[in-house]
C-alpha cells in the first residue's frame, strides 16, 4: 500500500467523541469502567481509540495488566482534549437551543438526596423548562468536576480546585433513627450509654472517611453492627425493616422514609455544596438548572436544610 493510500485510508478529522472516549479511558484506567461511564460497549472504545492512534499516527495508550496508561504523545493530546471540552459542550447546549431541541445538563448527586429530593422535585422543573432535560448522575462518589464527569455536582465535601465554584445549597443534619417493629421487639434507648444495648447498621459512602454511624457516635463495640451498607437507599431499607438503628439525615421523615427518629442528644451534620466549572454557567440550560437547584434547597421553605439543627420528630410529617 502506497503512502497517499494510507492517508486516504485515514480520518480526515478527529472525532469528538473518540476523544471524550480516549478521556474517559485514562481517566478511568479500565475498558470496562471507560465504556460504562461512556455508555457504549468495550469494543467501541477500543475501535474508537485505535481510530484516534491511526490519525495521530501514534500510540496514545500502553495497555497492561494493572489498566490503561496515556504514552507521552497520548498525555498531549488528552490535554488538548480536556482544553477542548467545556467550549464544545457550551456548543452543544447553544446548537440544541437554537434548534428548538432538548438541551442536556448532567448532574451528580448522592443517592438519598438524588432518590428522595431532586427527582420527586423535578416535575416542576420540566414543566417549567420543557427543552431542557437533567441527566441525573445518581452515585455516592465525589464527581470530579474537573475531569468533566458532570456539568454539575452536589456533593459534601467542597472543592479545593481554583477553577471549581461552590455554593452551599444547605446543611444536612443526621440523627440516629429506628423502625417501629425494631423498637417493639428491642425497646428505645434512652441515653447513649443505653444504646450499648442495641443492634447497629453502619452506612458507608465515597462522601465521609469513616461510616455515618461511627462519624455520628464514634468508635463502637464491633459486635454492635450486625449490617454494612453502601449508600443511603440501602441504610433506609435496613433501618425501615428493623435490622438494627442506624444514622440519617433528618430529612427522612419529611421524605416519606417510615423510619422513627430516637430524639437522642447525638447529631452530626455535612454541608450541602453546589460544585461546576466557572465557563459552564455560560449555558442558559446550566443557568436555568442552578436556579433550580438552589431554589429547591430553600431553606425557608425546606426547614430541614437550615444551619440550625431540627430533630426529625419537630419537622413536617412530609413535603409531598
Amino acid at each position: 500500500m502506497t503512502d497517499d493510500v494510507v492517508e486516504a485510508a485515514m480520518p480526515s478529522r478527529f472525532e469528538w467523541d473518540d476523544l471524550r472516549l480516549l478521556v474517559a479511558l485514562a481517566d478511568e484506567g479500565s475498558l470496562r469502567r471507560a465504556a460504562a461511564r461512556a455508555g457504549v460497549s468495550s469494543a467501541t472504545v477500543l475501535r474508537r481509540v485505535a481510530a484516534l492512534e491511526a490519525a495521530c499516527k501514534g500510540r496514545l495508550l500502553d495497555r497492561g495488566p494493572d489498566g490503561a496508561t496515556p504514552t507521552l504523545l497520548g498525555q498531549q493530546v488528552i490535554d488538548i482534549a480536556r482544553s477542548m471540552q467545556a467550549p464544545v459542550t457550551e456548543l452543544e447546549h447553544l446548537v440544541a437551543e437554537r434548534r428548538g431541541e432538548r438541551s442536556w445538563v448532567s448532574v451528580s448527586v448522592t443517592q438519598g438526596l438524588g432518590v428522595n429530593w431532586l427527582v420527586p422535585q423535578f416535575q416542576a422543573f420540566q414543566d417549567d423548562h420543557p427543552l431542557i432535560g437533567i441527566d441525573f448522575r445518581i452515585s455516592n462518589t465525589v464527581a470530579d468536576i474537573l475531569r468533566f464527569d458532570s456539568d454539575l455536582a452536589i456533593q459534601m465535601t467542597p472543592p479545593t480546585a481554583a477553577d471549581v465554584v461552590a455554593v452551599k445549597l444547605g446543611r444536612m443534619h443526621f440523627e440516629l433513627f429506628a423502625s417501629e417493629t425494631y423498637l417493639k421487639v428491642h425497646g428505645r434507648p434512652a441515653s447513649r450509654e443505653a444504646l450499648r444495648k442495641h443492634r447497629l447498621i453502619e452506612q458507608w459512602d465515597g462522601h465521609v472517611s469513616n461510616g455515618h454511624l461511627s462519624n455520628l457516635l464514634g468508635p463502637v463495640r464491633p459486635i454492635q453492627i450486625v449490617a454494612k451498607v453502601h449508600g443511603s437507599c440501602g441504610a433506609i431499607s435496613a433501618i425501615e425493616n428493623g435490622i438494627g438503628i442506624g444514622a440519617l439525615p433528618n430529612y427522612s421523615v419529611a421524605f416519606g422514609n417510615k423510619v422513627v427518629p430516637l430524639e437522642l442528644p447525638v447529631t452530626a451534620y455535612r454541608d450541602i455544596w453546589l460544585t461546576y466549572r466557572r465557563e459552564t454557567r455560560h449555558s442558559p440550560a446550566v443557568e436555568q438548572t442552578i436556579h433550580w437547584l438552589k431554589a429547591i434547597f430553600d431553606s425557608r421553605k425546606w426547614p430541614w436544610f437550615k444551619d440550625e439543627f431540627r430533630s426529625a420528630a419537630n419537622l413536617p410529617a412530609t413535603w409531598r
